[in-house]
């Protein structure tokens, strides 16, 4: 593939940062404070096309493909990684209906979604499921025309924010498999508890949820009939390209503690001279920079592969550990660069640290990533 980006791509970059500079930055201290996503920043990623970048014209998107999303997503994450992550999940619960959802469902469900005008959740996650989808206990029973749920996810990113979600199910009558169906957030008996308190990405609003008797047309079947009892098939699609968002996070997050090193560098003085001359805060940075250029490259080579219709399983978990550990290494070499002052809140390193350890948790831990990538290769 050729990674010179074209007209259109460099655009949709610097749309990205401007907004992310000029928008997002102001509110950072108070989306950490708040630990919520400001509604009025959805009104204007909504304006700008943001939830809406690699999805086709007909539902509302704007037709572009995988590669303008992650190049969006590391602008974004480079100044705030929890708005990269609220638009990633939004992308799981809108991709999982683009990619299995029925006709009718991606007229009635995308629009919405690709618009911001209502924002979506992935809910799998449960007390005991780790990754293992043989452990939901969440059930879902058809009684007549209705799916009856029943059950608990955890840490389910947006599911305060109005919108849809889409929820994996123990099909009663299907022998325990799983069947994902979408239901409306604003359902009765759907109801989250209060927000997670996280160590970071405090600005991406997670919260546990209960699902008490709720009913849901036998339509929200995710596929409609033909789709019951293949959760299973959608959760490791739609996983792999959640790990491609991650990615892209990652690698904005590498991006910005590259940037603050050499910042403080430039202008931190000892012995009468900048750092920047110091042999050994040089070999931080040039390692800094030779990772975040390679993650990037190998993230567009993923985005590239799933823009094509090609299979991302296992492009995207080697994606997702490499750029995971090449931020946690970028974060760290920030602190060594900053020394002390590194480890304190006037700087913002110390957030991204925070902010990165996530990128080697959620949507799969980092040992499950290194077993996927093992598979093709053993199998």
């Amino acid at each position: 593939m050729d990674f010179s980006f074209s007209e259109e791509q460099l655009a949709i970059k610097e749309a990205a940062r401007r907004f992310a500079e000029t928008e997002i930055k102001p509110l950072v201290e108070r989306m950490e404070r708040e630990r919520s996503t400001p509604r009025e920043l959805i009104r204007r990623m909504k304006d700008l096309g943001f939830y809406a970048v690699q999805y086709p014209k007909a539902y509302g998107g704007a037709g572009a493909s995988y590669i303008e999303y992650v190049i969006m997503l590391e602008e974004l994450s480079r100044v705030y990684c929890s708005i990269g992550g609220h638009i990633s999940v939004n992308n799981l619960c809108a991709g999982t209906i683009n990619d299995f959802g029925t006709e009718e469902q991606k007229q009635q469900y995308l629009p919405q979604l690709l618009t911001g005008d209502a924002i979506g959740s992935f809910a799998f996650t449960e007390p005991g499921t780790g990754t293992d989808p043989k452990a939901i206990t969440t059930t879902c029973l058809r009684d007549g025309d209705e799916w009856v749920i029943n059950g608990e996810k955890l840490f389910i990113s947006n599911s305060t924010i109005p919108g849809y979600i889409v929820v994996f199910c123990k099909d009663v009558e299907m022998e325990g498999r799983i069947t994902n169906i979408i239901v409306p957030k604003d359902t009765p008996g759907y109801r989250t508890s209060q927000l997670v308190e996280k160590m970071g990405m405090r600005g991406m609003e997670v919260a546990d949820i209960v699902l008490q008797d709720v009913r849901v047309p036998y339509g929200n079947t995710t596929g409609g009939e033909a789709g019951r009892g293949k959760g299973f098939q959608i959760l490791t699609a739609e996983i792999a390209v959640g790990k491609l968002g991650i990615s892209a996070q990652c690698v904005g997050m590498a991006q910005a503690a590259l940037d603050e090193s050499v910042k403080y560098a430039k202008r931190r003085m000892q012995h009468g001279k900048p750092i920047a001359t110091f042999q050994t805060i040089q070999s931080l940075i040039g390692e800094m920079s030779a990772e975040v250029a390679a993650a990037r490259y190998t993230t567009l080579a993923t985005a590239y592969k799933r823009s094509q219709g090609m299979d991302i399983l296992y492009d995207s978990a080697r994606t997702r550990l490499f750029a995971s550990q090449v931020v946690h290494r970028a974060a760290s070499n920030a602190m060594q660069v900053h020394g002390a002052f590194g480890y304190t809140t006037e700087f913002v390193v110390e957030r991204i640290f925070r902010d990165m350890k996530l990128a080697e948790i959620y949507e799969g831990v980092n040992e499950i990533q290194r077993i996927i990538a093992a598979a093709e290769l053993l199998r």
